[in-house]
């Protein structure tokens, strides 16, 4: 077995088995092991899933409603407010101090959901051309709404960028080549602004689930991909909470999800209530649990940023 960055395979060790967050999602993610390269300190899931799951999978399965790590009702009118979430305002204070967003005239996201980030950005920017690549049929109907132009391939692409943004995609790709993809479609000295989590042996210690993670990355196998495809860093920095209170976080998630889905009996009751309960009834409840359980205070007293002990990396790279 080969990494997938330096295709050394003498360094490639088995490192544990995958855990799954939804034990529903076995049918797209089964038999999976988890692999390091020693050499890149760059991990990876073998065998990979097919193409044919994972498209399903993200077309119609990830950001289903009342499904973590979104927890969306699916309405357009509660989405819609989501890009002012304070992960977003962060990215944008982020990238405002670091990019002269006057030279970017415009912009793709890559991976982008509801497209929040590019969306915030056009907020403050308001002169970019926003563009995506985003199958996902829950997301469409929003990225219409906010202007951008989703191409249904990548290689359907027929313009140059000069940025390209993507938080939280890369680690679900199957290989690093889009990084190839990136260099064609960028103008020369453009940018890639991305986010993803950040797995040393402190990442998998204690961690209750990897799915739906197919590519474990780190500082140092991030260099290795910039030199492989001619990049360099104009900023790496270490963001979010520490591993252990990641950790932590995500087995509250868990259990919630199972919680809401033990009974199953409760279902039929649910719909009626739903049905004859006012609607900011409904809203009330929804928006307590969020706060309660998700968006509580303490997380955002717990969120850290650049001390080395963080859950994610993030960086913009400049094509050489």
């Amino acid at each position: 077995m080969k990494c997938l960055i330096c295709e050394k395979a003498e360094a490639v060790k088995f490192l544990d088995e995958y855990k799954l967050e939804i034990k529903t999602d076995i049918k797209f993610f089964s038999g999976l092991k988890i692999y390091k390269c020693e050499d890149c300190d760059f991990s990876f899931v073998s065998p990979m899933p097919t193409n044919e799951k994972l498209n399903y999978f993200y077309k119609h399965v990830y950001r289903a409603p009342g499904r973590p790590p979104y927890w969306t009702t699916g309405n357009y009118e509660d989405l819609k407010k989501h890009y002012l979430e304070d992960k977003n305002l962060n990215y944008l204070l982020y990238l405002s101090t670091l990019v002269d967003f006057s030279k970017i005239k415009n912009l793709y996201d890559f991976g982008g959901g509801y497209g929040d980030l590019g969306y915030l950005l056009k907020k403050k920017f308001p002169h970019l051309e926003l563009f995506c690549t985003e199958n996902d049929e829950n997301c469409k109907n929003i990225l219409n709404k906010r202007s951008y132009k989703n191409f249904e391939k990548l290689e359907d692409i027929n313009t140059k960028f000069d940025m390209i943004i993507t938080t939280h995609s890369l680690e679900h790709l199957t290989d690093t080549s889009i990084f190839f993809k990136f260099n064609n479609i960028l103008k020369p000295n453009g940018l890639v602004f991305f986010e993803i989590p950040n797995c040393p042996k402190e990442y998998f210690n204690g961690i209750p689930y990897d799915s739906t993670l197919l590519l474990f990355y780190t500082r140092k196998s991030m260099n290795k991909i910039a030199k492989i495809h001619n990049m360099e860093f104009i900023n790496f920095s270490y963001s979010s909470y520490s591993f252990d209170t990641d950790h932590r976080y995500q087995r509250e998630s868990q259990n919630l999800y199972k919680k809401q889905n033990s009974s199953k009996f409760l279902f039929p009751v649910k719909k009626l209530i739903k049905k004859i309960m006012p609607s900011f009834l409904i809203n009330l409840r929804r928006n307590y649990l969020e706060s309660k359980n998700l968006l509580s205070e303490e997380r955002s007293n717990l969120f850290v940023n650049n001390t080395g002990n963080n859950c994610y990396i993030r960086g913009i790279l400049i094509k050489k």
